[in-house]
């Protein structure tokens, strides 16, 4: 299954919102008379997600900016609107991942917390998200507002966010400080290679493959860039400063990257790591990954492999890893 953005007027996104335009009338006895408009819905305020199994749209949501003035909302809110998965597609487990879509393309945009209105009429939606850790909120906001049937619900989202032009320098200061502890266990080479440089980042800048994790002054403090490598997602490099090590922040930024390879298709998630340093490869086994003898690796890690060894990385045993997605 595929999940790609797509606009509100999007021939299969407008295909979908007449289906559910039809099931509100179904349930509520008239359609939802919120007006949407196609700019809402273009980053970095908004976006509007399609989900497509075997070439089919299956499924549809979006999240948008709110006017600040309406109660109760933030600046850092996002609302989504128009989710809707297809009666001949559910049950399938595809509104929880719709679900975990928005929510990670909310918080690449630096969203701090998702809100939503639905109905109790729409019992299967109030489960799914009082599952997914949305708790009901005391403001009341819209065209329904006063009505007995809304309901309103929220959750915080994780402090990560795409990573910018203006950040790279820190990422460069995060690696160095993250190659410290290597040089405390006599692997200097490893301690002393330097930092991927400004372009090198950029690009993983430009393609939005890089994400951080940052602390309350907006400063990152761990950093993750993904590639495509023999079609998995590849984790080129993820980085957590020493002083915010151990709080799981590495862990969040893996498991964003996992939902962001998810969403596109991606079968598996790749890395290559020290076999024995105990935050490489025990932490990656943790996290669900499984060595890859050299012999069954793909061309393209193979490669990467090579290049490592001619870095003078393999003093130390080192490989590949993977964790089925």
């Amino acid at each position: 299954m595929l999940i790609e953005p797509r606009t509100l007027d999007d021939p299969a996104v407008l295909e979908l919102l007449g289906e559910l335009q039809l099931e509100y009338v179904h349930r509520y006895g008239g359609p939802d008379d919120n007006e949407l408009l196609p700019a809402e819905f273009v980053a970095p305020h908004g976006t509007f997600l399609l989900a497509r199994d075997e070439g089919q749209a299956v499924g549809m949501g979006g999240w948008r900016t709110l006017d600040g003035s309406c109660p109760g909302i933030r600046p850092d809110d996002a609302e989504i609107k128009r989710m809707y998965v297809r009666d001949t597609a559910r049950r399938r487990g595809i509104a929880r991942r719709l679900l975990g879509a928005l929510e990670r393309t909310a918080t690449d945009a630096g969203r701090r917390r998702i809100v939503l209105e639905t109905g109790t009429a729409q019992p299967e939606a109030i489960a799914l998200y009082e599952a997914s850790g949305y708790t009901p909120m005391a403001e009341r906001y819209g065209r329904y507002a006063h009505t007995e049937f809304a309901r309103y619900y929220s959750k915080a989202l994780p402090p990560l966010r795409l990573a910018t032009s203006s950040d790279l320098p820190l990422l460069q200061d995060i690696e160095r400080a993250a190659g410290a502890p290597f040089a405390e266990i006599g692997m200097t080479v490893v301690a002393d290679d330097e930092p991927p440089t400004i372009e090198e980042l950029q690009h993983y800048c430009d393609g939005d493959r890089a994400w951080v994790h940052f602390d309350s002054g907006n400063r990152p403090d761990a950093y993750l860039i993904l590639d495509v490598v023999d079609g998995h997602a590849h984790i080129e490099q993820v980085s957590v400063h020493p002083d915010h090590a151990h709080r799981g922040i590495g862990r969040m930024l893996i498991e964003h990257g996992a939902q962001w390879a998810r969403d596109r298709g991606h079968r598996a998630l790749t890395l290559t790591t020290y076999v024995d340093v105990p935050w490489n490869g025990p932490y990656y086994e943790r996290l669900g990954f499984r060595f890859v003898d050299d012999a069954h690796l793909g061309p393209e890690l193979r490669e990467i492999r090579a290049a490592e060894a001619r870095h003078g990385l393999d003093r130390w045993p080192r490989t590949a890893m993977r964790r089925e997605l």
